[in-house]
């Protein structure tokens, strides 16, 4: 006959604990615990299958010596949870989690982009863009060092644009001088042939004026007012502007027909000195190369305005379309060798497009069939000075 058992409840708010009093010693326990459970200790018993733990001690009752077996458990270490639980457990862990990432992340990219708008403006010539650091961890040690970075090419920049221009206006002084000398030289001489050389060298001094205005203004361009937005723009009447540049060129080429194509007034923001200067120069190095004709042709869009000038010569071959804008750039076809020029008109043309927020372009002309140059221009031009990156 079995010995009587005395099972207890010790109840908590969220699970009982069972506990037994028994007259006979636990089962399955190894020699060396029945020897210490013997001697008066509490033995723990892990059953690995069952991921249970159990704890027993030998009781001795003071009234008559008899013995009894306290047992308090099983208690079951990992309960199992139902899949559906387990399941919306770990969905609700990886939704935390991508959270997480995901406003990691887009932190990261937000400065990132304000760096790329940083870079893209400097490529644009606003010298003067930095970026805003707001900590010291690696992306603000990275902003910090593109500042450097901007400030020292700004730096580097200006020192050249002012050597540049140190040069050039003390260029003027000798040039000057030479000139009078000539000239005293024609007045005092008779000779015909003194008067063609004298004649040829009045010539070279023109061209040699020509250049340094030429190198004063790509460097004017390039300045760091310039590039803030420290010229002022008003509204400009493209067509009215065409026709003066015509009226200006038709009789330096007479033997080259320049019109503007007929359409209605179009209306631009820009500053109209710089803006003429570069459909001036455009018309210009079109008129050096064309067998007869120039045509200009005006149109405008719900975003841009495209100033157009086309002519009837050999045209630019596509491999050198990128090249021709380079400043001092001359190319080995006949379109640059037989008609001169310093290689900065185009340079000038480009850097004023980019400081009105446009670009110019070069492709063939389909009514010509030369070259077509085009000017694009924003319909509205803003200054960017007050942008906060």
């Amino acid at each position: 006959m079995a010995a009587p058992e005395y099972p207890l409840q010790l109840l908590t708010e969220k699970q009982s604990l069972p506990i037994t009093l028994s007259t006979t010693p636990p089962g399955l326990l190894d020699p060396h615990q029945r020897e210490r459970l013997a001697d008066g200790d509490i033995v723990l018993q892990w059953i690995a299958e069952q991921g249970s733990i159990s704890a027993h001690a030998r009781l001795v009752s003071p009234v008559d010596g008899s013995l009894r077996w306290l047992n308090v458990g099983p208690i079951y270490a990992f309960n199992t949870m139902p899949l559906i639980l387990t399941l919306g457990l770990v969905l609700a862990s990886l939704m935390v989690l991508a959270g997480a990432i995901y406003l990691i992340v887009r932190g990261v990219e937000t400065r990132m982009a304000r760096l790329e708008k940083a870079a893209t403006r400097i490529a644009g010539g606003y010298l003067d863009t930095r970026v805003k650091v707001e900590s010291s961890d690696f992306m603000g040690r990275l902003g910090m060092a593109f500042n450097g970075m901007a400030a020292q090419v700004q730096s580097l920049l200006r020192a050249q644009q002012e050597m540049i221009r140190a040069v050039s206006h003390e260029l003027r002084t000798p040039v000057a001088r030479i000139r009078f000398a000539a000239q005293m030289v024609e007045d005092m001489t008779e000779q015909e042939a003194v008067r063609r050389q004298l004649k040829g060298i009045d010539g070279d001094i023109e061209e040699l004026d020509q250049l340094i205005d030429e190198i004063l203004t790509y460097a004017r361009l390039g300045s760091d007012n310039v590039s803030s937005g420290g010229i002022d723009t008003e509204v400009v009447e493209c067509r009215a502007m065409a026709r003066r540049v015509v009226e200006a060129l038709s009789s330096l080429h007479p033997d080259i027909r320049i019109e503007v194509a007929l359409g209605e007034e179009i209306d631009v923001v820009a500053e109209p000195r710089y803006l003429q200067r570069a459909l001036q120069n455009l018309v210009a190095n079109a008129c050096r190369h064309a067998e007869s004709r120039v045509l200009i042709r005006l149109t405008r869009d719900a975003r841009a305005v495209r100033l157009d000038v086309e002519d009837n010569g050999p045209g630019v071959p596509e491999s050198d379309r990128m090249d021709i804008f380079k400043p001092f750039a001359r190319l080995d076809n006949s379109r640059a060798r037989r008609s001169g020029g310093y290689g900065l008109g185009l340079s000038i043309v480009q850097k004023v497009m980019l400081w009105h927020g446009g670009s110019v372009i070069v492709d063939e002309s389909q009514y010509l069939g030369g070259a077509r140059f085009s000017l694009l221009l924003p319909v509205s031009v803003q200054s960017t000075k007050d942008i906060i990156v």
